[in-house]
């Protein structure tokens, strides 16, 4: 088989993949009035004012969260990243080989879609694509997990025909965890 075989089924992984994330994000979405309200009642005083809440997160750069050389090994080939998406609060970033179409990819989630380092429950009536991993984690599915960091639900996928499932999932843990401790750190 030729990698090019391979396409149209990573591309539906992919689909699933966005079609999780946003299934996790509009489940966490769904439960706004309640943390609404928990938010008014922490807001500053009238009058009064609070640091912390005047101060924006600072922003997250995706492309900066794995190392190259991580990349490069994964990949077989220094690849650069480019950024995915528009929303600033939800950053994403792709590297992915032109010759082999084998690729790497982080999303960041919506911030506070995981409160308290916890991945939120499936939307009620849907059913659960996902598996249980390490640390809390999910597997979306072949070398693709859903991770908890800085209060929001994250993904990372790794796209590589050369790995087995197993391969692949463990890669994928392994950059979840990295990229936990830094935007926890």
């Amino acid at each position: 088989m030729n990698p090019r075989e391979f396409r149209v089924p990573r591309g539906v992984a992919a689909a699933v993949l966005v079609l999780s994330g946003c299934a996790a994000g509009a489940a966490c979405g769904s439960g706004d009035g309640a943390s609404g309200s928990a938010a008014s009642s922490d807001a500053p005083a009238a009058g009064e004012t609070s640091a912390v809440a005047d101060a924006p997160a600072a922003p997250i750069d995706a492309c900066t969260l794995i190392d190259a050389d991580q990349v490069a090994t994964l990949l077989g080939a220094p690849v650069e990243g480019r950024p995915t998406g528009t929303d600033p609060d939800m950053p994403g970033c792709i590297w992915e080989n032109p010759q082999t179409y084998e690729s790497v990819s982080v999303e960041i989630g919506k911030p506070d879609t995981a409160i308290n380092g916890t991945l939120p429950p499936p939307e009620p009536g849907f059913a659960d694509p996902t598996t249980p991993g390490p640390d809390g984690m999910r597997f979306l599915g072949s070398g693709s997990v859903e991770f908890a960091a800085a209060k929001r639900s994250n993904t990372v996928q790794v796209a590589v025909l050369s790995m087995l499932a197993e391969e692949a999932d463990h890669a994928a843990v392994d950059l979840a965890r990295q990229i936990s401790s830094q935007l926890n750190g």
